[in-house]
């Protein structure tokens, strides 16, 4: 993590506990499914793992804001049943979400935010032979939105899918080349993860 990202850090576990009367944290694992738009290949066929920590506050009654500390393995595959060449990148990112959560129907929250990664590895397999570094290169970080449902199983474990895009290209396509509004390779991700808080505290 550069010095930008360890100060928004701290700037944003200060304001939670300026503005809450209750914060706390724990920890989180799962399981993501990833796509690049713009490349040639469609659907969400690059697994990886996803897991890391995060700190939570409740700001109101309905309201909670979060932030992420976390590791998350991203990319394309090829569909091997319908064409006959093989693909695969892997991008492995630590990144950090910042969100809002909005409590509804008792046991879910609605989740929106922002989210910056630090691209920390990325190769490409484009014969099946095995990894080389990627050719263009990947954009070393990245911004992207995040919307995302989450449900309460029991007491301190919850459930969580979320949607994850890039704002900017995390690559150009080859040649420089854009398509109208496609400026490049985006990152599209489903990750799904179980989330267990190990502590909460409330302010006196």
């Amino acid at each position: 993590m550069n010095k930008f990202n360890f100060f928004l850090v701290i700037f944003f576990v200060t304001s939670l506990n300026m503005f809450s009367q209750t914060f706390g944290g724990g920890i989180l694992g799962g399981l993501s499914a990833s796509q690049l738009d713009g490349d040639n290949w469609d659907g969400y066929h690059k697994a990886g793992l996803s897991f890391g920590v995060y700190t939570n506050a409740k700001l109101n009654k309905h309201i909670d804001a979060q932030l992420e500390i976390r590791y998350v393995q991203k990319g394309s595959k090829s569909d091997n049943e319908d064409r006959g060449t093989f693909y695969l990148s892997k991008l492995n990112y630590i990144e950090m979400p910042v969100f809002f959560k909005y409590k509804f129907l008792n046991r879910f929250t609605a989740n929106i935010g922002l989210a910056v990664g630090y691209l920390q590895k990325s190769t490409e397999d484009k014969d099946a032979v095995g990894d080389e570094p990627a050719d263009p290169a990947f954009d070393k970080f990245e911004f992207s939105g995040l919307a995302g449902v989450e449900y309460k199983i029991i007491e301190k474990l919850f459930f969580n899918v979320r949607f994850n895009y890039s704002i900017f290209p995390v690559r150009a396509h080859p040649g420089d080349q854009t398509f109208f509004l496609n400026r490049g390779q985006y990152n599209n991700v489903l990750t799904f993860t179980v989330y267990y808080q190990l502590a909460n505290f409330d302010k006196k």
